[in-house]
């Protein structure tokens, strides 16, 4: 009877078998690792575009005609005439009328010294007359100051420079004996109170607001108030350029507008101005804080106004955009990503990181690609 001897493989084989099951095992935890944790990590900085848009609404005192959708608001229609009287404390002053007066330099081209007495006058081409204070001696070839004043301090004030005549001389020794000034002459007289037309008209614009307030004392502060205020009557005890401490002033005014909550109006805008982002853009920024509003037309009768206002805001690329749909992004390296991206006009930068940082290029998965817009 034949006996089989069973032979045993090579320990190398298994040593193989091992070594290779290994290196597919490292291998396929490569592959799992690339496929679920490898991300591409896009930072878009896009450029801003300002978009505009007027609208109009409408406000109405009738609760039953309110319409938010259709842009008309509840609000307060106003029509009312008020009057009053307030005594003002003069806060103006002029200068009485006084002695004029300055210097001259008189001046003696005679081989004599020259005297003249007080009060002698001195005149000036276009006629004003002026007077020495004081007696004066004006040596021969020489010349002297001298204090003089005004024969009439209504007359205009002389100027520096200005020549000077002395009448009292005969016509051949006023050409050798004459004065010029050596400064502007100032008048002298005193500062009192008296009321200026500046002040009067300041007077009608502050109190015919101080009026209108008491119309709205009893609405909310918090209220948007657009009003016009006209001057009916108005009347003062005084003139200007009186020289009195206080004038009173009557007034009576006329005061038409509306009066509404801006919040809502404000939420209208933004919708209006939401309406026009196109879907492949974001609304960033809104003025809907910053409205300022004109009345187009008010119908008392029925009271209701219509206003028209407008609203800007800021726009910028949204995730939505085509521009970055991820299956366009998938197998792009670095260099080619940004080359893509910025060749839109509205993206003005890109910054891209990997996960791993060794990886080169965009993951094939779509939800392994984080896209995030910069606002």
């Amino acid at each position: 009877m034949l006996h089989k001897h069973h032979v045993n493989p090579p320990l190398s084989i298994y040593k193989k078998i091992a070594f290779s099951f290994i290196v597919l095992t490292l291998v396929l935890i490569g592959v799992i690792f690339y496929f679920t944790l490898s991300y591409a990590y896009i930072t878009v900085y896009p450029k801003q575009e300002q978009l505009n848009t007027d609208f109009k609404f409408v406000i109405v005192e009738n609760q039953d005609a309110v319409n938010a959708e259709e842009g008309i608001f509840q609000g307060k229609i106003i029509n009312q005439e008020i009057e009053g009287e307030k005594l003002f404390v003069t806060s103006g002053q002029k200068q009485l009328q006084g002695d004029i007066v300055g210097k001259v330099k008189l001046t003696n081209e005679l081989t004599k010294s020259q005297i003249l007495v007080a009060t002698t006058r001195l005149l000036t081409a276009d006629g004003v007359l002026f007077r020495l204070k004081n007696r004066v001696e004006i040596p021969a070839k020489g010349t002297v100051e001298a204090d003089v004043y005004a024969d009439d301090a209504t007359k205009p004030l002389a100027l520096a420079g200005t020549k000077f005549t002395i009448p009292g001389l005969s016509e051949s020794l006023q050409k050798l004996v004459y004065a010029e000034a050596q400064q502007d002459f100032k008048a002298s007289g005193q500062f009192v109170a008296a009321i200026s037309q500046e002040e009067l008209d300041k007077a009608v614009t502050e109190y015919s607001e101080e009026l209108a307030q008491q119309i709205f004392k009893d609405e909310e502060s918090s209220l948007t108030k657009i009003l016009n205020k006209e001057i009916v009557t108005k009347s003062f005890n005084r003139q200007a350029g009186e020289e009195v401490l206080n004038f009173t002033l009557k007034l009576k005014i006329k005061v038409s507008g509306v009066i509404f909550d801006d919040k809502e109006i404000q939420a209208f805008a933004l919708k209006s101005l939401e309406g026009l982002v196109p879907t492949d853009k974001q609304l960033m920024a809104t003025s809907t804080d910053k409205l300022i509003y004109e009345i187009e037309k008010v119908d008392f009768n029925n009271k209701l106004a219509q206003l028209k206002s407008s609203v800007s805001g800021i726009v910028i690329i949204s995730e939505n955009s085509p521009i970055l749909a991820k299956d366009k992004l998938i197998k792009l390296n670095l260099n080619e990503i940004k080359a893509y991206l910025e060749n839109f006009d509205q993206i003005e930068n890109v910054k891209i990181a990997f996960f791993p940082s060794w990886l080169k290029k965009i993951p094939r998965f779509e939800d392994h690609i984080i896209i995030k817009i910069v606002q």
